[in-house]
C-alpha cells in the first residue's frame, strides 16, 4: 500500500513539474530550463539533507552519478521528442517505455505478480496511453526520429529508476543530491559547448524573458526534486515494476494543473484514462 501511495505521489508532483517546465519553456529554451531547474533542485535538497539526512558513501555517489548522467540524456530527449512530435503519440509512448524497461529489468531481479496485480499493471499502462493522449482533428503520423527520441526517453527515464534501486537504503538523499548535480553540469557544459559554437550568431541582443516565466523553471526544479524524494522512497519500500508503472502515470500531473491555472479542458478519453488509472491503482494496492 505504502509503495503504490508513494509511487502515484511521484507521478503526480513529475507532472507538476512538467506542467511549470512546458510553461517556461514558452520562453525558455527547454534545455536551459532543465539546466536551471536542475540546479534548483540540487540546491532545494541540499538544503533538506540535515533534517532527512545523506550520506555520501562510494556507492551512493557512483548510483547518483549514473542516474544524474541518464537523466539528462532522458530528459533531452523527451523534450526533442516533444519537439518533433505529435506529443498525443511521442509523450506515452515515452512513458509506456520508461515503464517497461525498468519492469523488464524488475522481473530479472524476481519480481513476479498475481493475476490481480499483473491486471493492474495491465489497467495502468493502458490509462498512460490514454492520459497522454490529446484527440486532434488533424491526425499526423510520427516521424521515425520523433520515435527515436522518445525510445530514448523513455529508457533514460527507465534508467534512472533502476539505478537508484541500487542506491544504500542508509544514504538518505544523497543518491538523489548527486543525481541533480551531475545531470545540471552534463547538461550546463553542453549549454556552453553550443554557446561557444554559436556564439556570433548569438550575439545580437534577445528579448528579455519575463520573471514570471524564470519564476515556472524555479517551480520546476523544486517540484521535479520533490518527486525525486518520493520515488526514492518509494523504491526503498517496495517493488521496482510497480513504482515504474505508477511514475510513468507522471501525465496525469500535468493535465490537473492545466484544468486548474490554464482552464483547459479535459478529453473524454483523457477523463477515462485518469479514472483507469485510479481504478488500476487502487487493485494494486490490495492485489
Amino acid at each position: 500500500m505504502l509503495t503504490v501511495i508513494l509511487g502515484f505521489l511521484t507521478a503526480l508532483v513529475y507532472g507538476f513539474a512538467d506542467f511549470f517546465g512546458a510553461l517556461a519553456s514558452r520562453k525558455i529554451s527547454s534545455i536551459t530550463v532543465t539546466a536551471v531547474s536542475g540546479f534548483v533542485g540540487f540546491v532545494f535538497l541540499t538544503s533538506l539533507s540535515p533534517f532527512i539526512g545523506a550520506t555520501f558513501s562510494q556507492q551512493a555517489i557512483i548510483t547518483g552519478a549514473a542516474a544524474g548522467i541518464a537523466s539528462a540524456i532522458g530528459i533531452s530527449a523527451l523534450y526533442a521528442s516533444l519537439a518533433i512530435g505529435p506529443i498525443a503519440i511521442v509523450s506515452p509512448m515515452a512513458a509506456v517505455c520508461g515503464a517497461i524497461v525498468p519492469m523488464t529489468f524488475g522481473f530479472f531481479l524476481g519480481d513476479r505478480f498475481g493475476w490481480t496485480a499483473l491486471a493492474a499493471i495491465g489497467m495502468i499502462l493502458v490509462a498512460v496511453v490514454l492520459v497522454g493522449f490529446v484527440p486532434s482533428a488533424d491526425a499526423i503520423r510520427p516521424s521515425a526520429k520523433g520515435l527515436i527520441y522518445a525510445a530514448i526517453a523513455g529508457a533514460g527515464i527507465g534508467t534512472i529508476l533502476i539505478v537508484l534501486k541500487f542506491s544504500p537504503t542508509d544514504s538518505g538523499m544523497a543518491s538523489i543530491i548527486v543525481m541533480r548535480l551531475v545531470s545540471a553540469i552534463f547538461l550546463n557544459v553542453f549549454l556552453l559547448a553550443v554557446w561557444l559554437r554559436n556564439r556570433r550568431t548569438l550575439a545580437t541582443p534577445k528579448e528579455k524573458v519575463p520573471t514570471k516565466f524564470w519564476w515556472g523553471v524555479v517551480a520546476a526544479g523544486l517540484f521535479d526534486s520533490s518527486a525525486n524524494i518520493f520515488f526514492t522512497l518509494a523504491l526503498r519500500s517496495g517493488s521496482l515494476s510497480v513504482v515504474s508503472v505508477l511514475t510513468a502515470l507522471y501525465p496525469l500531473g500535468t493535465i490537473i494543473l492545466a484544468r486548474i491555472v490554464l482552464r483547459e479542458r479535459i478529453a473524454k478519453v483523457q477523463m477515462f484514462g485518469v479514472v483507469l488509472a485510479l481504478a488500476g491503482s487502487a487493485v494494486l494496492a490490495v492485489a
